[in-house]
């Protein structure tokens, strides 16, 4: 059985999705949003054997400075965005916190961490290297999929004709319950 536990991180209120399958004290991130006290405060002492991102804009990846050292997953074409504030739309000025990814991700990949097995669906549109991981029937969106929307095309590397080709994609799956980057939690019919 699948332990989900959400925590909304960050001036945007970023869902970050900390979950475990049978012991608690080891853990999988995704999306470890810029509330590093919060994040380290809700962690306590548990383990946390790899990080997911969904993609990488500045309010899913700031956390990552409090899991300096850990596995950290994001797909290729996000890679480089994970330290540019350009493409992250990160803070202008000043140094930035950022962690570089340490495994680069693509469409169809499995990742087992924790005993939990995660399948990289890539769907871009937010991003170039936006991706949905799926763990049994729970789906982790980031920003491409919201209940009752779906997220920006405006920022750099976005495009309204990808993300409209993963919204279908993603709308052909059933009965899956959806974990969005923002907002709350539901089901694709």
């Amino acid at each position: 059985m699948l332990n989900i536990q959400r925590i909304t991180l960050g001036q945007l209120e970023t869902n970050c999705y900390i979950l475990w399958q049978e012991d608690p004290g080891t853990v999988v991130v995704i999306d470890p949003g810029d509330d590093i006290p919060t994040l380290t405060h809700t962690l306590g002492n548990r383990q946390v054997a790899g990080v997911l991102i969904t993609h990488a804009h500045f309010d899913h990846i700031l956390g990552l400075s409090a899991l300096k050292g850990k596995p950290i997953y994001v797909h290729a074409l996000d890679f480089d965005a994970m330290t540019d504030d350009e493409i992250n739309c990160g803070p202008r000025g000043g140094a930035s916190p950022y962690v570089p990814a340490t495994n680069a991700v693509a469409e169809g990949d499995q990742i087992t961490l924790a005993g939990m097995t995660f399948t990289v669906l890539h769907t871009p549109g937010h991003t170039r290297g936006s991706v949905c991981y799926r763990c049994g029937e729970d789906l982790f969106t980031g920003d491409t999929l919201f209940v009752g929307g779906y997220g920006r095309t405006d920022l750099p590397g976005g495009s309204w004709p990808d993300l409209r080709k993963s919204l279908e994609r993603l709308l052909q799956l059933h009965g899956v319950r959806v974990y969005p980057g923002h907002g709350e939690s539901g089901y694709i019919a």
